[in-house]
């Protein structure tokens, strides 16, 4: 059995399929069901025209966040500490739980703003990748001498307060506070001063107002290549992130997860690149757009008469699964703490304007082959100096798929890491590279992208599973006679270290297994 649960011998999309699709209709968003328009609107910054007054409001409530005092659970950084402590990833409650978490913190700045039709606005990196330059002024700006300018004084003024709640948690948050290896507020300081995660104003983001633009790798992960991609998926799990058995477990992640999201908040750097993150305003333009993409993918199922949530005994154990740490504009806490609650929109009652990815609701439906096949290994140990390499037969229908066109079903590499420190380094994976050759980059058919973890995990062991697509990648190296279909694939692994792991973050990882697939 894997960390998931799923037996080897069983691939994620038959033991997730076996129920029946008619799960679909469960999963209608409220306001399509009984409202024809919702009553907020969250807007793309991307977009001609944007309307710099929902700005101005979120400066406003932003500001009266910072100036609550550290008693108050609606305290700027009180709210951040929700994400700290509870947040999940690498797993298939990592878009409900963030739509709960972004959707009270909107209510929050609604009301302390006083702009009752303030809705969130959306960061539509595939549009626009780079930090927007809006969020480079005032408040949006977490170097903004407004923000707290140093460990020592967060560490000052949060002390005694985050003490306080620490010792009025419920049995509950200290049963999920225990999942991720945290027995004291004593615990979790360790690890936001040791990863770090606070930063001083200098350090606050590593893109900066005179150099906003993503890197290679991060352009690479939120083109609109991958975001077709990450909607592609037929099945919840394989589009959300994959099946745990409770929501600080990281098991694998899907390719939205594992791509844009996981990569924008590591080229962003500074308190983007850890648990956090919600220090910086842009955080939550981000997240809304990651929940903008998951109301897409749901859209499409319904178009097309797919699942939109796990399905059976499954949707079950997924909707139970406990949230325990939201708050409300109020500052107190909300009744709705489970998964299912947040299922749907529901009364957050807001809608997107649309932006990338909204062509594939009306797409044809593809069909998968169902086939997944596991890889041999060679050397399995990776280190900066010492790659890892499988070797996997392409089967047939797999090989047609991918080479027809654009529109079958994406085929996929699954490459399970066993990391020593989660933020010590990234994996780039190459297909059939010529022998000596691992400087192919974003735009080599020999480069299928790059692997991040986000954040450093307290006391992870196990093997986590990330979903590499592949069929544009098959089809360059059929087009670059470099796919002979007598030889298996060769898929390599190359470890490269990470510039904010940190001195002591030690340089090994191991890829325990690899297997090819389609969504």
């Amino acid at each position: 059995m894997h960390g998931n649960g799923i037996a080897d011998g069983v691939s994620r999309r038959q033991f997730l399929i076996g129920s029946a699709l008619g799960a679909g209709a469960l999963a209608l968003p409220r306001w399509a069901r009984t409202q024809p328009k919702p009553k907020y609107l969250r807007r793309n910054l991307a977009k001609p025209g944007f309307p710099l007054r929902v700005l101005a409001s979120y400066e406003k409530a932003i500001k009266a966040m910072l100036a609550l005092p550290p008693t108050d659970p609606r305290n700027w950084y009180r709210n951040a500490f929700i994400h700290t402590l509870d947040c999940p990833h690498g797993n298939w409650w990592f878009v409900v739980w963030h739509r709960g978490y972004i959707g009270w913190f909107e209510r929050i700045c609604r009301d302390l703003s006083g702009d009752a039709e303030f809705a969130l606005p959306y960061w539509d990196w595939t549009a626009e990748p780079r930090v927007p330059a809006s969020f480079y002024d005032g408040l949006l700006n977490p170097a903004h001498p407004d923000y707290i300018a140093s460990y020592e004084r967060f560490y000052d003024l949060f002390e005694g307060p985050m003490n306080d709640f620490w010792s009025g948690m419920s049995a509950g948050q200290i049963a999920e506070q225990k999942y991720r290896h945290y027995t004291s507020m004593a615990d979790v300081w360790a690890q936001v001063k040791g990863n770090p995660m606070f930063f001083d104003p200098a350090n606050a983001r590593a893109l900066t107002k005179a150099h906003p633009d993503f890197d290679q790798q991060t352009q690479d992960a939120v083109s609109m290549s991958k975001l077709e991609e990450s909607l592609a998926p037929i099945d919840f799990v394989d589009f959300g992130s994959d099946q745990a058995l409770q929501h600080s477990q990281m098991v694998g992640f899907a390719t939205l997860e594992q791509f844009p999201h996981n990569q924008v908040h590591n080229d962003t750097g500074g308190f983007m690149g850890d648990f956090l993150s919600p220090v910086d305003p842009v955080f939550f333009a981000h997240h809304a757009n990651i929940d903008r993409i998951w109301d897409v993918w749901t859209r499409k199922q319904q178009a097309q008469g797919g699942p939109t949530l796990p399905t059976g005994a499954d949707l079950t154990a997924w909707s139970k699964e406990p949230f325990l740490f939201y708050i409300d504009e109020k500052g107190q806490p909300v009744a709705r703490n489970t998964a299912g609650d947040y299922a749907t929109i529901g009364d957050f009652d807001y809608g997107y304007e649309a932006g990338s990815g909204e062509e594939v609701v009306k797409a044809a439906r593809v069909r998968s082959s169902n086939t997944e096949v596991a890889a041999k290994i060679e050397p399995s140990m990776l280190t900066p100096d010492q790659d890892a390499t499988a070797s996997v037969k392409l089967p047939p229908a797999l090989r047609a798929a991918a080479l027809r066109d654009g529109r079958a079903a994406p085929v996929y590499v699954r490459v399970y890491l066993r990391p020593d420190d989660t933020k010590a380094m990234r994996y780039k994976v190459l297909l059939n590279a010529p022998e000596g050759r691992t400087d192919y980059g974003p735009g080599s058919p020999y480069y299928a992208g790059t692997l991040e973890f986000f954040g450093r995990h307290r006391g992870h062991g196990e093997a986590v599973a990330f979903t590499v697509p592949i069929s544009a990648n098959l089809r360059g190296l059929a087009e670059a006679d470099a796919l002979d279909a007598q030889e298996p694939l060769r898929v390599q692994v190359v470890a490269e270290p990470r510039e904010d792991a940190g001195a002591a973050a030690p340089l090994k990882a191991r890829l325990e297994k690899l297997s090819i697939g389609q969504f």
